[in-house]
């Protein structure tokens, strides 16, 4: 599939051509030129092109939309909250506890996806969207990654792709393409990101936002130029649990979409050691220009042993009161989300090609500041 193959099947597929504002051509190349080059299933190759000419046709549909409603443009976003830190150190947990508080308006994958027609209030349990999604979790196996469709979920992954800026980390992308993808400018992407959440919250609110990706680590200038009153939650744990850990997921995912034996399992480890080192650094050089003051730490031990001392501490630091039904929805979801409730994920840093040391080396700034 050819860049303009692409957009011709997505005009065809709509009956529209404005794609709105310009950022998503360059992507839309690189993105193809990445998954050729990947070393991809005929399945799966056949799925991601499906996957870019929805997301243009999403992108048509979502300016058409604004073209009819012309109000949407008016709709202003609070917040928003931003849960970051390194992937598996309890962002997910994390936002998941804080988004049973009904003031937070967060992104649900079916509503990420296909974001036209934004969803109603009151009519959400039997939006066609919703229903498909809730089908599809009963099947999927949870052991690696909590998914809740009716939960909020990684922000980026689900709205970067509508302008060709995504990370695109479940598949086994070159290293020149992730090379890019990392010093992208990514304003664009996030005014787009922007657009996306006004159309979502003009009919069904409230409008302060919580958010999370670990990869906005990448880009936490670029996303506080967007947002600039964003506040932050960071997420830490120790770096010699969180690599090996995301090198498992991301090689199960990878693999499922690969040409049998083509992946390397013991790159992993340094691979993506190196990538969230690179995360890291620019993360933390990023919060000396924001401001200490933004940003509220969270250890992920807390968060599994004590979560409601650590959340009403949370919650005294953004300034919002702690309330009974904040109270309960933590409780519920804990019950629901206990450790080993959904299986258990086995790993060795040594299986994915590094140890233990190598990462505490590597990330030895990041450890000793945090106490890590």
């Amino acid at each position: 599939m050819t860049p303009d193959a692409a957009v011709a099947q997505a005009i065809e597929a709509t009956s529209l051509d404005d794609f709105g504002p310009a950022g998503w051509r360059e992507g839309l190349e690189r993105t193809l030129d990445g998954f050729a080059r990947a070393p991809l299933s005929e399945a799966a190759w056949q799925d991601v092109q499906g996957k870019i000419v929805l997301d243009l046709s999403t992108r048509l549909r979502i300016e058409q939309w604004y073209k009819d409603h012309p109000e949407v443009e008016d709709e202003t976003m609070a917040g928003p909250v931003l849960v970051c830190g390194l992937p598996r150190t309890g962002t997910t947990a994390t936002l998941g506890m804080m988004a049973t508080d009904p003031r937070y308006r967060f992104l649900r994958s079916w509503e990420g996806m296909s974001p036209v027609p934004p969803p109603i209030a009151g009519e959400e349990e039997d939006d066609p969207r919703a229903v498909a999604a809730r089908k599809m979790a009963v099947q999927m196996d949870q052991s690696r990654h909590i998914f809740d469709p009716d939960g909020p979920q990684e922000d980026l992954s689900l709205l970067a792709p509508f302008n060709m800026h995504a990370y695109n980390g479940a598949y086994p992308m070159p290293s020149d393409y992730l090379d890019w993808w990392m010093n992208s400018e990514m304003a664009s992407t996030y005014s787009y990101s922007h657009r996306v959440y006004k159309l979502l919250q003009s009919r069904r609110g409230p409008n302060l936002w919580l958010l999370k990706a670990p990869v906005h680590l990448f880009q936490l200038d670029a996303f506080v130029a967007e947002w600039p009153d964003t506040k932050f939650i960071w997420t830490h744990r120790a770096p010699d649990k969180v690599i090996p850990s995301v090198s498992s997921l991301q090689y199960g995912m990878n693999s499922e979409r690969s040409v049998a034996g083509a992946l390397e399992k013991s790159s992993y480890g340094p691979a993506f050691l190196a990538f969230w080192r690179e995360a890291m650094g620019r993360a933390l050089a990023a919060r000396e220009r924001i401001g200490e003051e933004r940003f509220i730490d969270v250890w992920n031990d807390d968060v599994v042993a004590k979560p409601i001392e650590t959340f009403e501490s949370i919650y005294d630091k953004l300034g919002f009161n702690f309330t009974p039904e904040m109270l309960a929805g933590l409780e519920d979801y804990n019950r629901r989300n206990a450790r080993g409730a959904h299986g258990e994920h086995r790993y060795t840093a040594e299986e994915y090609g590094t140890s233990r040391g190598e990462i505490r080396a590597a990330l030895s700034d990041y450890i000793e500041r945090f106490g890590l």
